[in-house]
């Protein structure tokens, strides 16, 4: 029986390996109609990431990478007294705040409805320290591969 079960756990082993290396950017795809929403009343949604090269992405009924919707697409935030902050400190610091958006390449073959509605709030997005980059989008299209964080490995991750 301990034969049987190594034998059978060696065939998935050499199967899973067989498939290769997964993608770090992943391809999205929706067929139908999708709806993305962030519905906040006196909330703090907070990012932080601090240190060299730091990293802080805050995505909020966003789709980000490699996505194809096939159909209709509706993304909201809604947001009253509430506080909506994202920041990377250091030194190459990257600070991406994205608020029902699309960034990258996002294909929608149906209508398109970005809706952000802000109350009271406070949003802000920062980067600080030398060569930093801050990238803030609300109820916007980015496509700016320029825009995205200097990597000598690529990106995202």
């Amino acid at each position: 029986m301990k034969t049987l079960a190594f034998i059978a756990l060696s065939i998935v082993a050499s199967a899973a390996m067989a498939t290769g290396p997964v993608s770090s950017t992943p391809d999205i795809t929706i067929s139908g109609k999708s709806l993305q929403s962030a519905s906040l009343t006196s909330t703090a949604a907070t990012n932080h990431s601090t240190g060299s090269k730091s990293e802080a992405f805050q995505n909020l009924a966003t789709n980000t990478g490699n996505v194809t919707i096939r159909g209709d697409s509706a993304q909201v935030v809604t947001s009253f007294g509430s506080n909506i902050n994202n920041t990377a400190s250091g030194s190459d610091a990257y600070a991406s705040q994205n608020l029902s958006t699309n960034v990258g390449e996002v294909t929608v073959t149906g209508l398109s409805l970005q809706n952000t509605t802000l109350a009271g709030a406070f949003v802000a997005n920062v980067s600080a320290g030398s060569n930093s980059k801050a990238v803030q989008n609300v109820a916007t299209n980015n496509a700016c591969f320029t825009c995205q964080p200097t990597k000598t490995s690529g990106w995202p991750h």
